[in-house]
């Protein structure tokens, strides 16, 4: 009879959790190439965030198409290729949601509108100053969401009737072009080509050129911007990957840079 108490045998993994452990799948990593079709306005900004996406994970590579947010989604919804929508209003990420292009659409960023003028120039001195007669001013196109939101300033300037009856009208009247983005306003003013120009607040700091009239609190917008991975994506893991990063600290630190606002959380 051996001495000493039995000796146990070491344990053998059973069938079932070797099984589990050669099906339990590998999450995908974050690497390749996506697209990211994103509102004029963020050029700066996500130019900055891409650099530091591309730094942190090794392998990928992020190419900006930047257009208004409605040529963006006309793009989308005709199938251009894209892997992230970044549009600067809700109408156009629910325009590409409507096509079944994208699932969802989150606000990442808060901007304002301002006033542009010639740095100098005493064209412009108050919001009021727009209905001047003979001003040149610019504003962007029907459905660019900069010249929606502006017209909605205008509208609420009229409705409190505190610059006057017809204030929008008289506005109105001195459009001399309507623009197909907020960079291509802003450059009639840089150029000397407009006495003003109805931007958001970040453009300003993009142009020495240019200097800011402040727009009313009350007669002012909130534009709110939206991102989203778009379902017709060929980078799945990376698109996502790249929504959360804007979304995330580092994300909103480089927007915040340039002056845009972090929405409630």
């Amino acid at each position: 009879m051996a001495c000493g108490g039995d000796t146990a045998a070491p344990a053998t993994p059973s069938a079932t959790t070797t099984a589990s452990a050669a099906t339990t799948p590998t999450a995908p990593p974050v690497t390749g190439e996506i697209i990211v079709s994103a509102a004029s306005s963020l050029t700066e900004a996500f130019t900055d965030t891409v650099k530091a996406f591309e730094a942190k994970y090794a392998g990928t590579k992020v190419t900006l198409n930047f257009a208004s947010s409605a040529a963006l989604a006309t793009q989308v919804n005709e199938g251009s290729p894209a892997d992230v929508f970044a549009s600067a209003d809700k109408a156009q990420m629910d325009n590409v949601k409507a096509e079944r292009k994208a699932a969802s659409g989150a606000v990442f960023a808060l901007n304002r509108l301002v006033i542009a003028k010639p740095k100098g120039s005493t064209a412009v001195a108050t919001y009021a100053d727009l209905a001047k007669p003979n001003l040149k001013l610019v504003l962007a196109a029907d459905g660019v969401p900069v010249g929606n939101y502006a017209i909605q300033s205008l509208a609420a300037a009229e409705k409190s009737v505190a610059f006057g009856a017809g204030f929008q009208t008289k506005v109105m009247a001195n459009v001399k072009s309507r623009e197909a983005n907020v960079r291509a306003v802003l450059t009639k003013v840089q150029l000397g080509e407009a006495d003003a120009a109805i931007v958001y607040s970040t453009d300003i700091a993009t142009a020495p050129e240019v200097e800011p009239v402040a727009i009313p609190d009350a007669y002012n917008v909130t534009a709110e911007y939206f991102i989203a991975p778009l379902t017709g994506g060929k980078n799945a893991k990376t698109a996502a990957a790249f929504v959360a990063f804007v979304r995330g600290a580092e994300g909103q630190a480089f927007l915040t840079k340039r002056g845009f606002t972090s929405p409630p959380r």
